[in-house]
């Protein structure tokens, strides 16, 4: 999870939200058992809500317009996408959208894994394709998962397209594998006319044709994507272009791919393609060259940075109009952050013409990340503490205000130098709204003192790190404390947690943003330690509602966030 970075979009809230009034949430596993079975009772405009969990079955959306989504669009907490598993278990596809399927019907929020594909027939051959996603003929909207260890013989492994245009956006393709005949180990789409591919991660994927992506009589928009480590054996490692495809790529990030010699490690293009190639970085290709044009095709580069590609950075082809050769300078580190620094040759080496500015207002930069050069104006961090359980070391920090937050990062030191114990955490972007983030660290070992600070990176890549605090793990309370409730925002049920030094009156309601008392919860002694008490909000609305803890003439309180 940590190289994979989502972005996290405050519209996901939306796409329950969208399907109008009359729409139906089916829960999985309580409500229904299998995911399937949900789909099956669901109608059109209807949401699929499925519960962390692992669940060995394969799906179809049966040309249903319907949202299939994890917890994730709620908590926006990456750890829901890891958590809540579609496994094929190493047969057929996990995902099937062969009935028409329109951008209406959306996947959100999930691991799928362990797919091996389903037989295509396109009338010149048997080929087994698709092991994460079998879309034949459909336009879906597939956003915000995981889809890796999913292996086919003939290409498509992670997701195979035929005859759509689908909207793929904010997923990781990682380690999928087509390896003996097959073309497209992360993506594989044919006999598009549209569509996009945005802001994934294409990665350690591995094919004859096209480690990570392969494109064929396909023109879709492939835009801010990372796509690096992957290998062909045999030509294209990390985008393979053939058979009369002209795709509109833009903005991307291709690094460390590999294909044999002068056969197109980062880019390769065949067969009468005429890709538009610009502002992308393509940078540190293993073997087989950076661009490389095979018989005739006519691409159009211009404005690109190349740097340090094996075997030459254009092989078949001239360079482009604005092309540079220029170091990268990624931010680099473990894991490998391609983030821009200051020092950056893709910074302002963009087209110049305005349409294409970065969101800080100035010139374009190469690559899928832009480096912010905008006035700086600091995320208003208003609180940051821990409590000491029996999970480990729990932290809280709530911010008063956001500006472009991409999201945090948990460092801890013990005596020594800060490192990362925590995956990216999303922030909200720019808001004026107060927001509440939690991490436990579950490794602190009782008795020792730890330091833990906060990283929090900007949508630039540039970080900003607040001041430690000092906590001693497994030591008894020692004050009175009300922790954030899990989840939150939450529907309808939450969990709230107090820790009390010893034995006192206590005092747990909950209140509407009026002032008013909506839920007792409860009221009377209590011994010392830790209590957690769980509460519904099954017939309120939502909103903002306030937690308020009385004891020992303490008041604390919370924000709780109630999403329907």
């Amino acid at each position: 999870m940590k190289r994979l970075q989502f972005r996290l979009i405050v519209l996901l809230l939306m796409g329950v939200a969208a399907g109008g009034a009359n729409a139906t949430i089916w829960p999985v596993p309580t409500g229904q058992p299998t995911i399937q079975g949900a789909i099956d009772w669901a109608a059109n405009t209807d949401t699929v809500l499925v519960d962390p969990g692992v669940y060995h079955e394969h799906i179809n959306f049966m040309g249903k317009a319907v949202l299939v989504a994890s917890q994730y669009i709620f908590s926006g907490d990456s750890a829901d996408i890891v958590n809540t598993v579609l496994d094929a278990d190493s047969s057929g596809s996990a995902v099937k959208m062969i009935s028409g399927e329109t951008n209406a019907s959306k996947l959100k929020g999930f691991s799928v894994r362990n797919g091996r594909g389903s037989l295509y027939q396109p009338g010149y051959g048997d080929f087994y394709v698709g092991g994460g996603f079998y879309l034949i003929g459909s336009s879906p909207s597939i956003e915000h998962n995981i889809v890796t260890l999913n292996v086919t013989d003939d290409g498509g492994a992670g997701l195979f397209s035929d005859g759509g245009n689908p909207l793929i956006r904010f997923n990781a393709f990682v380690w999928n594998q087509a390896p003996l005949y097959g073309c497209g180990a992360g993506l594989l789409i044919k006999n598009a006319t549209g569509g996009e591919i945005d802001s994934n991660y294409v990665q350690f994927n591995t094919a004859l044709h096209g480690g990570g992506i392969a494109l064929k009589h396909a023109n879709i928009s492939i835009t801010r994507n990372v796509i690096s480590h992957n290998a062909a054996l045999s030509d294209g490692g990390g985008i393979r272009i053939y058979t009369e495809s002209a795709p509109t790529i833009i903005n991307n990030t291709i690094s460390d791919n590999t294909a044999p010699d002068s056969l197109g490690g980062g880019v390769e293009v065949l067969e009468g393609s005429a890709p538009i190639f610009m502002n992308n970085i393509v940078s540190f290709t293993e073997s087989g060259g950076g661009f490389v044009v095979i018989g005739a095709s006519a691409p159009a580069l211009s404005y690109n940075l190349f740097w340090d590609n094996a075997d030459g950075d254009y092989i078949g082809i001239a360079p482009g109009i604005g092309d540079l050769t220029g170091d990268p300078a990624y931010v680099g580190g473990t894991p490998f952050d391609y983030h821009l620094t200051a020092l950056s040759a893709a910074i302002d080496h963009g087209n110049p013409d305005p349409q294409y500015r970065d969101p800080d207002g100035t010139r374009n930069d190469c690559g899928a990340f832009y480096f912010d050069m905008g006035p700086t104006t600091p995320v208003v961090l208003s609180s940051f503490s821990a409590n000491v359980n029996s999970a480990g070391v729990e932290l809280i920090w709530t911010t008063a205000s956001e500006i472009i937050c991409y999201g945090w990062i948990v460092e801890r030191a013990q005596g020594g130098a800060f490192a990362s114990i925590s995956d990216l955490i999303p922030g909200y972007g720019t808001t004026e709204e107060p927001h509440d983030y939690a991490f436990t660290d579950e490794t602190a070992q009782p008795g020792k003192t730890y330091s833990y600070r906060l990283r929090q990176i900007d949508l630039g890549g540039a970080a900003t790190y607040f001041n430690p605090i000092t906590v001693t793990a497994g030591t008894i309370i020692s004050q009175n404390s009300l922790a954030q409730n899990y989840p939150n925002p939450f529907n309808p049920e939450t969990s709230l947690r107090y820790l009390l030094p010893e034995a006192a009156m206590v005092n747990l309601a909950v209140y509407d943003a009026a002032g008013r008392l909506i839920a007792p919860l409860e009221n009377g002694y209590r011994s010392p330690g830790e209590h957690t008490v769980l509460w519904r909000a099954d017939d309120l609305p939502s909103g903002n509602y306030l937690c308020r803890l009385e004891v020992s003439g303490q008041i604390l309180t919370r924000r709780l966030t109630l999403v329907k």
